[in-house]
């Protein structure tokens, strides 16, 4: 059996807390990030990011989000308990893919801006 659950415009990425409870999609186009309940199959919050969402993560621990703002060189923290942007991280030349580190110390950005 298959759901479709209706989010934003044009999403991309999808990740899971490591409880299982809540899906984060990016939505590219309309600069958002869908919260999926998994229980209900159902959007519970749309959060407003920066320009241009692509990749999306989790934080071993749950407590986080973390969102590559491609068109915004940026990564939108999300505090996972409110569903609300905490910080920005700047500086970063089109992120588009993001993991943490097992431990929850490090976030690795991949960028596909850059000299080289």
């Amino acid at each position: 059996m298959t759901d479709e659950i209706p989010v934003g415009h044009a999403p991309i990425v999808a990740a899971i807390t490591p409880d299982g409870r809540h899906v984060y999609v990016t939505n590219f186009g309309s600069s958002s990030v869908s919260v999926i309940d998994t229980t209900t199959r159902s959007v519970i919050a749309t959060i407003g990011v920066t320009s241009g969402p692509w990749g999306v993560t989790v934080a071993p621990d749950g407590l986080r989000a973390y969102v590559a703002g491609f068109g915004s060189d940026t990564v939108a923290v999300i505090d996972t308990t409110t569903h609300r942007v905490t910080a920005s991280v700047p500086g970063l030349d089109k992120p588009l893919g993001l993991t943490v580190s097992p431990d929850g110390s490090r976030l690795y950005v991949a960028s596909q801006g850059g000299t080289g």
